[in-house]
């Protein structure tokens, strides 16, 4: 078992997924030219927690800004986390958004729609 930590810097985001506790946090801005390569052990290890987990997991999403590349590789994590919601797996996703920030709020309301799952929609 092993966890990932990655610190944020101008341009990604900062990642930490502590698979003991079954939670996960992508936080910051998201602005990388190559996505796929950044989110890549992210998802290798989500493919390996789906094989394995069982319980609740939470995932909490609090980006202030991420660019158009950024969102695919984005949607290509949360597909990952919807597919580990299974009758013994209860994913959690909370998205949080600042109070004035109009654009990560429909952002995180379209990508509840698209994937046809509930997100905690969270206004800080």
């Amino acid at each position: 078992m092993s966890d990932i930590d990655i610190k944020g810097t101008l341009n990604t985001p900062t990642i930490l997924f502590k698979e003991a506790n079954n939670y996960l946090l992508i936080e910051g801005r998201s602005t990388i030219e190559d996505p796929i390569i950044f989110y890549k052990p992210l998802i290798s290890k989500l493919k390996n927690v789906i094989k394995s987990s069982s319980g609740k997991m939470e995932i909490d999403f609090k980006l202030e800004y991420f660019n158009t590349t950024s969102s695919l590789a984005i949607l290509d994590v949360l597909r990952h986390l919807q597919s580990l919601n299974t009758v013994t797996n209860e994913v959690v996703i909370n998205w949080h958004h600042n109070a004035d920030d109009d654009d990560i709020l429909e952002i995180g309301e379209d990508y509840s729609t698209i994937l046809k799952f509930p997100f905690n929609i969270i206004s800080n």
